[in-house]
């Protein structure tokens, strides 16, 4: 009898696995290249970061240690950043965990004209 009732507390114990939350937020670790815009309120405290990709669009910096910091020291630079994304509310948000200041590339020597000939 002890038997019987361990063996169905097994089977109940492994049918009865979690599934998946389908409504959980989707979370990927993702590099973006892009342009940081930063708000401040009257006082200059930031209030909103945003980090705008020509190729995946626009992403809220999460106000963390490292997003206030992102956004203090690179307000209007080109950055790459590497985080978690998270979609919430049909937003993408970014939660830093490292950047780097993107340089432009130098820029070629311009060759002179060619003279006209005479």
């Amino acid at each position: 009898m002890l038997t019987l009732i361990a063996a169905m507390v097994m089977f109940l114990s492994v049918s009865v696995t979690k599934a998946a939350d389908p409504n959980a937020p989707k979370v990927e670790t993702v590099t973006v290249k892009g342009k940081i815009s930063v708000t401040k309120d009257a006082n200059g405290v930031v209030t909103a970061v945003h980090l705008y990709s020509m190729i995946k669009g626009r992403f809220n910096i999460t106000l963390d240690a490292m997003g206030k910091e992102l956004g203090e020291k690179m307000d209007g630079k080109t950055v790459e950043v590497t985080g978690v994304e998270t979609t919430k509310d049909n937003e993408k948000w970014l939660t830093v965990e490292k950047y780097a200041e993107v340089q432009k590339p130098a820029e070629k020597p311009k060759e002179p004209a060619e003279k006209p000939k005479e």
